[in-house]
């Protein structure tokens, strides 16, 4: 059993030299999505991003590539190109073919901005195959072992699956870099529960897991897409007692990332053609925002906005 603290602090601003860690960009006039996508985003131009970013007070940027592009990363070095005529730092995470990526090839990524990959689930046939997320992880690190130890690369994927962290938390600390986890490890919000004799909640054997890799130093978690986890928007207030939890374990290993545009829920697309553009969600990053900066101390909250990224992202001045 995990105890947290239940103290509220004071709703907090961003603060200066904050980054976005994760967010695409979509213009689909300019660049072409890859014909096996597992769906279609509609327009969400620069300029829109920029707009947002301005908005909510993002001084310093890292853009993912979007999986529906592919390995094809075309589209990724126009726009670090265009954001590095910005006011912030630039970086970005890619998506390679490893198999057929060059050194060369790499080089000229990590000399663009480039220092994460991150793995396509989806077309490897990994989203709920746990023996082949490892294989992937593995053979992508065995891959990019020279850029990640010298210039400080990781390896970032979506884990839908929290039951698989007993067995990743070994693999992750095996790693020469990091391993950095979208959304939230998807924790659902409901999965703390409360028993009468305690104030304070207990979590489930697979969350202590993903508790202990944070710990372990090598594994990042992006607070990011509480729409993921949570229905309880505009506030999420259900995530509170995990984002705590994860924030505790290690604050040195967390991360805020917008997942803008933000794209529909994977569970909202089974109906859908992957091929049809759609909409995206509507929410409210400010209220979000406000929300989670009364759960984290000032220590907290600047070392996920400010102090952490510039330190995973490589960033010297």
């Amino acid at each position: 059993m995990t105890t947290v603290s239940n103290e509220i602090y004071q709703v907090k601003a961003v603060p200066a030299g904050a980054w976005d860690t994760h967010f695409h960009i979509f213009e689909t006039d300019k660049f072409s999505f890859a014909p096996g996508r597992h769906y279609t985003p509609s327009t969400a131009t620069l300029e829109q991003c920029q707009q947002f970013h301005k908005s909510i007070g993002i001084e310093n940027v890292c853009i993912a590539h979007g999986l529906t592009y592919g390995a094809d990363l075309t589209s990724l070095r126009y726009y670090l190109e265009q954001l590095a005529g910005g006011p912030g730092k630039v970086r970005a995470i890619c998506v390679l073919d490893i198999e057929t990526t060059t050194d060369e090839f790499l080089d000229s990524c990590h000399a663009a901005g480039v220092r994460s990959v991150r793995l396509d689930l989806f077309r490897h046939g990994a989203m709920h195959n746990l023996e082949k997320q490892i294989t992937l992880i593995e053979s992508t690190a065995r891959r990019l072992v020279q850029w990640g130890k010298a210039g400080r690369w990781s390896i970032q994927l979506l884990q839908t699956h929290l039951e698989f962290w007993g067995r990743l938390r070994e693999i992750a600390a095996e790693l020469p870099f990091p391993l950095v986890i979208d959304h939230l490890a998807l924790v659902p919000g409901q999965i703390m529960m409360q028993k009468e004799e305690l104030t304070q909640p207990t979590e489930s054997e697979d969350f202590a897991a993903l508790l202990g890799a944070l710990r372990d130093g090598n594994v990042w978690i992006k607070i990011s897409a509480p729409y993921r986890c949570s229905n309880l928007g505009p506030d999420y207030l259900d995530l509170e007692h995990p984002i705590r939890l994860l924030t505790k374990a290690n604050p040195h290993r967390i991360i805020w990332g917008s997942d803008w545009p933000h794209t529909q829920r994977h569970t909202d697309r089974t109906e859908k053609g992957r091929l049809v553009p759609e909409s995206y969600l509507k929410i409210d990053n400010k209220a979000w925002i406000r929300s989670l900066s009364r759960w984290l101390s000032e220590d907290e909250w600047t070392r996920m906005w400010v102090d952490n990224p510039r330190e995973l992202y490589d960033y010297h001045e």
